[in-house]
């Protein structure tokens, strides 16, 4: 999917010397359009390189063009120099909210607490969940969003273990006229 360049992330001139296809939008006619939040909860030292990887994976398309409106919640506990660049690049938001979005795409975070719901940024992370369960189509969520998910509407705690657990794990098809898997 070309990208719009909106807002002009310093993220998305890296990325276009990558090959990611970028689009002013003007002139251009696309059968379909996407408009996605991404709510970057990542440290100051992760922070564009997040943006950088989500949108790489949503400018993998080339019919569809997307428009990513980066935002955060509790700036406050960044660094000067990130705090200035999320006030000069990315969405507030409370424009977020007003938009219509098709989708939203959560961010992990680095919790500081054995309990998520002790971090700052635990109640505006709530708030934008209910804000997007209510007003987008879909929300993807990644690595510590996920478990604040599960915590937040089903009461399932995180449970740490020794080493970071990531991949593809094995499975079973439970459901298999769930919508979710049709054709695979």
């Amino acid at each position: 999917m070309p990208v719009v360049a909106h807002p002009k992330l310093p993220s998305l001139a890296r990325l276009e010397q990558e090959g990611v296809v970028l689009s002013t939008a003007k002139g251009t006619d696309f059968s379909k359009e996407l408009h996605v939040g991404l709510l970057n909860l990542m440290p100051d030292a992760a922070l564009q390189a997040t943006e950088r990887q989500f949108i790489c994976l949503l400018g993998s398309d080339e019919n569809i063009l997307v428009h990513v409106y980066p935002t955060t919640v509790g700036s406050s506990r960044r660094g000067e120099e990130f705090q200035d660049y999320i006030a000069k690049n990315y969405n507030d938001i409370s424009t977020i909210y007003a938009s219509k979005l098709d989708g939203l795409i959560i961010s992990g975070a680095n919790p500081s607490k054995p309990d998520m719901t002790e971090e700052p940024f635990w109640a505006p992370l709530v708030e934008v969940m209910d804000w997007a369960m209510e007003n987008t189509n879909s929300i993807l969520c990644s690595c510590l969003a996920t478990h604040a998910l599960m915590k937040y509407y089903f009461n399932i705690d995180r449970e740490l273990r020794g080493q970071k657990s990531w991949g593809v794990f094995p499975h079973t098809v439970a459901n298999t006229s769930n919508p979710l898997i049709a054709g695979l």
